[in-house]
């Protein structure tokens, strides 16, 4: 049997979860109910508490995190913003969406696209030179611009060593929700764990970062959040690609039928 109280505690300590009673006895006669299909073909097994949160941690991640949590960031009621983390673990919060605001989105689509031919279809970008010109030794990113392999980081050529387009990285910015509020975090410097490719969904926990009065937007640092993982099946529809290409329509809608056009960065 799952110790429900001892897991939900568990969980709150380690990643500032407070898990809902209704979900918790969903997902414990989910698991609980494999354990005794288990049990019965002979493979069965008493679960120490951290095995038992493990299991519930893993259904965690593919949860919609209203559904599952308390909220955990307190929004101000004037203004609706948050002004400050939660203490101890820090706050479990879900991505909403990331994307790179050094990066237009028509040339993140084209790179997207280039990369998905390429790693699908083994189609090779225009940019990127004929197979036999190997005097130089890099990696393109769309636009045909050249980066040493130092640059490009490891897992940018393949096996054979063959040249691969890779996804534009400058400055991400992500939207978090606790399925209730919602805050915007932005990284100065790069943060390894993050990348734009990362599903909708995903779940994090941001333990520390400083909030901007002014503009209650959210500045991450390395040190400060932990990407869990997982994402509910219904969001893998919305891929990067998917996104990108719904926000240039829209664009493309308001241009051609609404008001001018405005020179505000948006993402």
């Amino acid at each position: 049997m799952i110790d429900r109280t001892g897991v939900s505690r568990a969980i709150k300590r380690g990643y500032g979860a407070a898990l809902r009673p209704q979900w918790l006895e969903r997902c414990v006669e989910h698991i609980e109910t494999e354990l005794a299909q288990e049990e019965r073909s002979g493979g069965g097994v008493e679960l120490h508490l951290e095995e038992q949160t493990r299991l519930v941690l893993e259904q965690l991640l593919y949860s919609e995190i209203g559904e599952s949590c308390y909220p955990a960031l307190a929004a101000d009621e004037g203004s609706r913003r948050v002004a400050a983390l939660p203490g101890g673990a820090g706050a479990f919060l879900q991505i909403q969406e990331i994307m790179d605001i050094g990066v237009s989105k028509h040339a993140m689509w084209e790179a997207v696209r280039e990369k998905e031919d390429f790693e699908q279809c083994g189609i090779r970008p225009s940019y990127l030179p004929a197979r036999d010109e190997s005097d130089t030794d890099g990696v393109y990113t769309a636009g045909g611009t050249q980066h040493s392999m130092a640059e490009a980081g490891a897992g940018e050529t393949g096996t054979d060593g063959e040249r691969k387009p890779r996804i534009p990285r400058t400055a991400l910015k992500v939207e978090l929700t606790d399925g209730k509020t919602r805050i915007a975090g932005v990284e100065l410097t790069r943060i390894p764990q993050l990348n734009v490719e990362l599903p909708i969904g995903t779940k994090v926990v941001v333990s520390a970062g400083r909030i901007l009065e002014g503009t209650g937007e959210l500045i991450l640092s390395s040190d400060g959040i932990r990407v869990l993982g997982g994402a509910p099946t219904h969001y893998k529809q919305h891929s990067l690609r998917a996104r990108l290409e719904s926000q240039l329509q829209t664009a493309a809608h308001v241009r051609a039928d609404g008001p001018p056009h405005s020179t505000h960065a948006s993402w």
